[in-house]
């Protein structure tokens, strides 16, 4: 593996990832091959947008908190 690429991962974030699949590993277990590529990747696609998300959530409201007001300036 690429130094840079190797650098650039998060791994508290992949560790989070494998978490949150591990209460899948039931149904992981059971199907084939190709299934488990197709759940695999519709799984990160839900992670991803349920994390953007959250994120964005917490944005708006560190925006909309009035005690934040005072670093606008």
């Amino acid at each position: 593996m690429d130094k840079l690429v190797y650098l650039t991962i998060n791994t508290q974030a992949c560790e989070q990832l494998n978490g949150w699949l591990g209460g899948f590993e039931s149904i992981l277990k059971q199907i084939i091959q190709t299934n488990f590529n197709w759940f695999l990747h519709v799984m990160l696609f839900y992670y991803t947008r349920q994390v953007l998300k959250k994120q964005q959530n917490n944005v708006t409201e560190k925006v909309d908190d009035p005690e934040f007001e005072d670093l606008d300036d």
